[in-house]
């Protein structure tokens, strides 16, 4: 199925409605503190810029806006919206950053909380010009790292940019990467956590150029979880400190805000004793969306239909060890 701009704000605004009835937040337009949106794989785009793959397509803007407008219609309204990299769709320009700022103002307008962090097509310069307060409250300078209150919960949302390129551009290595900076205060803030906590960031814990982040994080005994995007395909692992050990914790993967793949956004809301992601599917495509006149393949609707509702639990378990 293919939704139009109508029907997309429709859906949105009902869904919101809905979710207020039943809320025990009271009025419309409460903001819920243990309520957050995650995105990631954004990919907005400028326009006009000729590289080695083309000129650069702006599809996805459009899809990126609409998802703000999904966010601003939920009901409660979530405390908070964390992106989890690739802000920009291949090269870090800072045009692409300045055509991403319209849809985070209207987040921030409403008073929504945004945090970003650094994915593989992200360049650090440009990116901190446009989100200069990560700049000046990271704890780890020179990187997109931050300590995200979720209610319940902490986030550690960290920076797994392996800038490879030399400025914007330039392209960079695929796979990720945590500095010794990075990995030396994770592990301090892991030991120092007193509340059940989660790491996010742009790659998978294993993508991390042969950095072993498992250790440090599952001597917390409130370590509960690690939240990625880059695959753009929802789906769930888990992983543990050793091959023979009985202790692990989940793996959850966002699917992208608009280039392909599993299209859509994250719920997750924290409890006393769990949090839950929702899956929000809006569409799947590869590679592209459909041009007009192109009959839509039926795996595409198989593939959505299939994540339609789905969720994951990340138990704080050890936090009771």
């Amino acid at each position: 199925m293919n939704f139009s701009r109508k029907d997309f704000l429709l859906g949105s605004v009902a869904a919101g409605l809905t979710a207020g009835c039943r809320s025990p937040f009271g009025a419309l337009g409460t903001v819920d503190p243990n309520l957050t949106v995650l995105l990631s794989d954004v990919h907005v785009a400028c326009g006009g810029i000729k590289t080695k793959w083309g000129e650069q397509p702006t599809y996805q803007n459009a899809l990126f806006e609409r998802t703000i407008d999904e966010i601003l219609a939920l009901r409660p309204r979530p405390a908070r919206v964390v992106v989890f990299g690739d802000v920009a769709l291949w090269f870090g320009w800072s045009r692409d950053y300045a055509a991403s700022q319209p849809g985070f103002a209207r987040l921030t307008a409403a008073g929504i909380e945004v945090f970003v962090t650094a994915g593989n097509h992200d360049h650090r310069e440009p990116m901190f010009r446009y989100f200069p307060k990560q700049r000046d409250a990271t704890p780890v300078p020179g990187r997109f790292v931050s300590v995200v209150d979720l209610g319940h919960a902490d986030l550690l949302l960290l920076d797994t940019l392996r800038e490879t390129g030399k400025a914007e551009g330039d392209g960079n290595a695929v796979g990720g990467d945590i500095d010794d900076a990075q990995l030396a205060w994770l592990s301090q803030e892991a030991k120092s956590r007193t509340r059940p906590f989660f790491c996010g960031c742009h790659h998978a814990p294993g993508d991390l150029n042969g950095k072993d982040v498992r250790k440090p994080l599952l001597a917390s005994r409130f370590f509960s979880g690690w939240i990625h995007g880059h695959n753009h395909k929802v789906s769930e692992s888990w992983f543990a400190e050793q091959w023979d050990s009985r202790r692990i914790r989940r793996v959850a993967v966002l699917p992208s805000t608009g280039w392909w793949g599993d299209i859509g956004y994250a719920t997750l809301r924290t409890h006393p004793d769990r949090a839950v992601i929702s899956y929000e599917l809006k569409d799947f495509f590869f590679p592209t969306p459909l041009k007009a006149g192109e009959t839509r393949p039926p795996e595409w609707d198989r593939i959505r239909a299939e994540h339609l509702g789905r969720k994951v639990t990340l138990d704080y378990f050890g936090v009771h060890e």
